[in-house]
């Protein structure tokens, strides 16, 4: 049961936070209305954590879930509403479980798309005495931070070899208050050698998002050292690849990197001042 759990737990994690890369990298941005895309890669990849005493979340199996209707979709694990405004760029109304929390517990309820209705926090506080001169706080030794529900609006455009995407989340659960831009351009190339994809980012998180996750606040606990979130600038690159080898079956492979500013590393919880994530093995699109 435990073994199973984990499994559940990790195939939602990897829906929350957007981690799956699609098999077939150049076709996949056009597809049919109305169908359900369904696929599943196997192998060996890592996601990790930049804070004290979280652990990296390994990447063994990974779904790719979507659907689009005719103004409805759901893609791995956004859900939205859109509409055309013109052949290359579409508008849509959108909502997804708040990422943050994926770096702080490596398996947790919000890993499965379950929005967790209990607010009530009590911190887990190391009893033995602290060095005022440290500058180091471990997820084991403050409160619990909470599942969030975001909503926003999303810009899509889509030309010929590249695409681009700008989000605006903001708080709709009231958990963090907090805001997200994000802005995402990917360049697309088919050859003998497969399909490639290459992506730049950039994340902007507001004070309030981040002093809820990475803040150190003065209900605590009374020898946590305190701090206070500043809004962040995180840019991130990424590339993945995919070599279809018969019907349905891909190799596949991608990396990411996020950069990480001081607003971020200058938290007690930081350990790290980048978070990455890899992957490769074969993938499976069910038709």
């Amino acid at each position: 049961m435990k073994q199973f759990a984990i499994i559940i737990s990790s195939i939602g994690l990897v829906l929350s936070v957007g981690l799956v890369t699609k098999a077939s990298i150049a076709d996949e941005r056009y597809i049919d209305a109305s169908s359900w895309q369904l696929g599943l890669a196997v192998g060996l990849g890592q996601s990790s954590t930049p804070l004290h005493g979280a652990k990296a979340l390994p990447l063994l199996l990974m779904p790719d879930v979507s659907y689009y209707g005719n103004y409805v979709f759901f893609d791995n694990g956004v859900l939205g509403v859109s509409t055309p405004l013109d052949p290359q760029w579409t508008l849509s109304l959108v909502s997804r479980l708040n990422p943050e929390k994926g770096y702080f517990y490596r398996w947790h309820i919000s890993s499965i798309n379950v929005i967790d209705q209990s607010f009530q926090y009590m911190p887990t506080v190391s009893q033995e005495p602290r060095n005022q001169q440290q500058t180091e706080v471990s997820v084991d030794e403050v409160s619990r931070r909470p599942t969030a529900l975001d909503g926003g609006m999303q810009l899509n455009g889509n030309f010929d070899r590249w695409s681009l995407r700008l989000n605006a989340w903001t708080d709709i659960s009231g958990q963090h208050h907090g805001h997200q831009l994000t802005a995402v351009a990917s360049w697309y190339r088919q050859s003998a050698y497969g399909h490639w994809r290459w992506s730049t980012g950039l994340h902007w998180k507001s004070e309030q998002l981040m002093n809820r996750y990475y803040g150190i606040s003065v209900d605590e606990a009374p020898q946590l050292q305190r701090y206070q979130g500043k809004a962040s600038w995180q840019p991130q690159v990424e590339m993945a690849w995919s070599l279809p080898i018969s019907s349905g079956w891909s190799v596949m492979a991608f990396y990411r990197y996020r950069w990480l500013d001081h607003a971020m590393t200058r938290s007690p919880l930081v350990k790290h001042n980048y978070v990455h994530s890899w992957f490769i093995g074969w993938s499976y699109r069910f038709n």
